[in-house]
């Protein structure tokens, strides 16, 4: 239309899109700091090495709760700081990490190749070596919250993900590169 190929603008009968009147909840870069640093403060006990990983994870590479909850040892691939995981739909997509996820998935793997009994194959177990439910997870993440002293602020494994959305578009990442 502007150098005057087209008559007419054939996105003329398009809607603009609709933006959300509430956007969603996110933490800011210093609570995420806490966060994690609580989470860290957590490590010494012997039950809560995963957890801080956990929380990498979720922040770094910004999985919903059931993919982090039925990732495959499998589908690690730390020589390429990737991870195969089923979205929904039951569609599978690759998603990379950093060298901070890089570092708490050795340690953590270490730890999970020490547990007693392994029942499940999934990248996270509990001390029982099985696989993980979803509200012990959103357990887990109320307690470290609490001990971080983020009570005020909503945080789930959801808010997590939009974390991590939110900074990896503040750190440069193109907003269309985002999966869904």
């Amino acid at each position: 239309m502007e150098e005057n190929y087209l008559l007419e603008n054939p996105l003329d009968s398009i809607n603009d899109p609709e933006t959300p009147n509430v956007f969603p909840k996110v933490l800011n870069e210093d609570q995420v700091k806490i966060l994690l640093q609580a989470a860290k403060n957590r490590q010494r006990e012997c039950a809560n090495k995963g957890n801080h990983t956990m929380l990498v994870v979720f922040i770094d590479m910004g999985l919903r709760l059931s993919e982090l909850i039925n990732s495959q040892l499998d589908d690690l691939d730390m020589k390429r700081r990737s991870l195969k995981v089923r979205g929904k739909g039951a569609k599978d997509r690759k998603v990379f990490f950093g060298k901070r996820t890089f570092r708490a998935l050795k340690k953590w793997l270490r730890v999970r190749d020490n547990v007693e009994r392994v029942w499940d194959d999934t990248v996270f177990i509990s001390r029982n070596g099985e696989k993980l439910k979803k509200r012990n997870i959103q357990r887990l993440i109320s307690r470290i919250q609490k001990s971080a002293g983020l009570e005020d602020v909503k945080i789930s494994p959801h808010v997590l993900r939009h974390t991590a959305a939110t900074l990896a578009v503040q750190n440069g990442l193109v907003t269309f590169s985002l999966e869904q």
